[in-house]
């Protein structure tokens, strides 16, 4: 026996018939597996299966549209505006395109002017400027005396222990919540 007769060759047979059972996104156009898609609409007795959240509502909102086949204007941008892939947004370019990754149309990353005031910012901020409030006389009392030796006469130091507990404690408990 030399080494070609031992040499086997197998058959290397891979079932492709997942590929064929993939639909179409009617929204972006992307391919979707109907076993795996997490987004779904049933509109005029038939199931349409979506690859995001982002193009299940598109759809919902308008479904003649995308039912007629009518191609995705190219979303409004300013000139300069960075496009990404809504589904990875590692993906950036500097113009419209689609995603090397999944093939998805590129949307403009942008605020609008539309958007209103960040709710988490806001948040943010109140805890913030309340927190300042209560720990600069924490501040004053504990380093003060090391500035002025006469700020630990003034007020006795187990006053100033209560007082900073006081003062410190929303500091901690509800300005720092978020961080825990």
């Amino acid at each position: 026996m030399n080494g070609h007769d031992e040499h086997r060759h197998h058959s290397h047979d891979h079932d492709h018939s997942g590929h064929a059972h993939l639909v179409t996104d009617p929204v972006c156009g992307m391919e979707v597996d109907p076993q795996t898609a997490e987004h779904r609409l049933t509109h005029g007795g038939h199931t349409h299966y979506f690859c995001s959240a982002s193009c299940n509502a598109k759809f919902e909102a308008d479904p003649a549209r995308y039912l007629a086949g009518e191609a995705s204007p190219i979303p409004e941008a300013p000139e300069g505006a960075i496009w990404t892939c809504p589904m990875h947004p590692e993906i950036r370019q500097d113009g419209p395109g689609s995603c090397p990754i999944c093939g998805m149309a590129l949307e403009p990353l942008v605020v609008t002017a539309d958007s209103g005031p960040s709710p988490e910012l806001a948040d943010m901020t109140r805890r913030f400027w309340i927190g300042l409030v209560l720990a600069a006389p924490v501040f004053v009392l504990e380093m003060g005396g090391h500035l002025f030796p006469a700020l630990h006469h003034l007020v006795p130091m187990r006053i100033s222990i209560w007082i900073q507990l006081v003062l410190a404690t929303p500091v901690v408990l509800w300005c720092g919540w978020p961080f825990f």
